[in-house]
């Protein structure tokens, strides 16, 4: 099986420091369990709806997430002004340049999308599940998931930003 994005999830792991995990996970797991406890509490489908609403764009989210890759793929001033500089990161106790913590932060947020996407698109061939805590408990981890990525592309865009224009 095809599992070559375990690395992508590995190497974003260990180029993350404490303080970006913190903003990357604590902030979205802080809204999602307020989202739990709203929805068990008002006893309403406003999970539901954020979701249903929030899917257009996370696919566009996703197009563009693309996109930007595929730009700093093929920018070679990009590439060569951030591959001289080393980070005081390390993956496989390997130094990380700034080009390649700046490709693994931009895939983790494609493998990221791709994920909440399909496993939107799963969900609808289960329909028949009408346990409400069972629901509540997968829509708020699928909530979470979507901060995660809001704050992860946040991180991502942040990083990029003191890259090219503090660095160069």
């Amino acid at each position: 099986m095809y599992c070559e994005f375990l690395y992508i999830i590995l190497d974003y792991f260990s180029v993350l420091t404490k303080k970006e995990a913190g903003f990357v996970f604590a902030f979205p797991l802080i809204i999602a369990i307020l989202s739990f406890v709203y929805t068990i509490y008002e006893q309403n489908d406003c999970q539901y709806e954020f979701i249903q609403t929030i899917m257009p764009f996370v696919g566009t989210l996703l197009g563009f997430s693309l996109a930007a890759l595929a730009l700093l793929l093929s920018n070679a001033r990009i590439e060569e002004k951030t591959h001289k500089y080393q980070t005081h990161r390390f993956i496989r106790n390997k130094v990380v340049s700034m080009y390649n913590l700046m490709v693994i932060l931009h895939s983790y947020i494609i493998v990221s999308e791709t994920f909440l996407c399909a496993s939107y698109y799963v969900a609808y061939l289960f329909p028949a599940i009408y346990n409400e805590t069972l629901s509540t408990i997968v829509n708020t981890v699928f909530i979470m998931g979507v901060f995660h990525v809001l704050f992860a592309t946040i991180h991502t865009i942040s990083s990029m930003y003191f890259i090219t224009v503090k660095k160069g």
